[in-house]
């Protein structure tokens, strides 16, 4: 049941990711630089400067992500530990959202941004879903 509920979040969360970036990009033209904004946008930005992304280049990025799935089915096998399902769906929301952006990179050059919230930076789906994931792990560890 651990494999069934952390392949269904990551699933989800890189179909949800993929599918609303996609919408975003046929519907909304990329946003210029430093443009004002209202506390909440939706804003189309193509971000080439990620923070791995920049230094080690995709195959590094790829290869970062498959130890990324090999450790969490080491953590699913051997570290779930009770029928507690917070720690296999946040390890699949944060794969699913790491598959969602490392997907871009390698399609696009770039990761599609675009919910723009206060002055934080623009993010997506992908982002949202690692924090969530990495938030159930944490709440779940309690």
């Amino acid at each position: 049941m651990i494999w069934l509920e952390a392949t269904l979040a990551a699933v989800l969360a890189m179909a949800g990711d993929q599918v609303s970036k996609a919408v975003v990009m046929a519907r909304r033209p990329v946003a210029a630089g430093n443009v004002p904004r209202p506390f909440f946008s939706i804003t189309c930005v193509l971000n080439a400067r990620g923070a791995l992304a920049a230094f080690l280049g995709v195959p590094a990025l790829l290869a970062l992500w498959v130890a990324a799935v090999l450790m969490a089915a080491v953590v699913l096998i051997y570290g779930v530990n009770g029928h507690d399902a917070l720690i296999p769906i946040g390890i699949g929301l944060m794969i699913g959202g790491a598959a969602g952006n490392v997907l871009d990179r390698v399609r696009r050059g770039a990761i599609v941004d675009f919910i723009a919230v206060g002055p934080w930076p623009v993010f997506n789906l992908a982002d949202a879903a690692i924090v969530v994931g990495v938030g159930l792990v944490l709440l779940s560890l309690r």
